[in-house]
């Protein structure tokens, strides 16, 4: 086999520097002494980088957690209160209604057992009889079409 060698170009018009054997390994030496510290710093830029990845990432997840558990409680409020509201106005609605009701019971009760008692009291008791056509008087107005009645309270 022939044997390949490689020859290098430099430009310049210094004459080469021959270097000896131990000084080379020395060259070596230091050459991979800074890599190795190159990779240990890249190692820990690397390590540095990925904690604060995992820092940032945890946070993200705790601001999400959160946020989830804070627009569940808001929404879990917001249908209380929609219920609330919807019973309020059933109450208010049931309300109107009887008190509608009361107020034609009491209506009712005021006119029928009032007007009632007072005829058989005037009939019974104080002997008064129904007015007959002859008793009967009727009046026309001649300026006013209207009448103002006054309560104990207007005078």
């Amino acid at each position: 086999m022939r044997e390949i060698q490689s020859y290098y170009y430099e430009s310049g018009a210094e004459a080469h520097q021959f270097e000896t054997m131990p000084a080379h390994e020395e060259r070596l030496r230091r050459q991979r002494e800074r890599r190795e510290r190159e990779r240990k710093m890249r190692a820990r830029i690397n390590a540095r980088m990925l904690r604060a990845k995992k820092t940032h990432m945890i946070s993200l997840l705790a601001s999400i957690l959160v946020l989830g558990l804070f627009f569940t409680a808001f929404i879990y409020l917001q249908n209380g209160i929609t219920a609330s509201m919807q019973n309020v106005s059933g109450m208010q609605k049931e309300i109107s209604d009887l008190k509608a009701e009361n107020a034609a019971i009491e209506s009712r009760i005021a006119t029928t057992a009032g007007l009632d008692r007072i005829r058989k009291k005037a009939m019974k008791k104080l002997g008064m009889k129904y007015a007959t056509s002859k008793q009967i008087q009727y009046y026309s107005m001649t300026d006013e079409d209207y009448m103002s009645q006054y309560t104990e309270s207007d005078k």
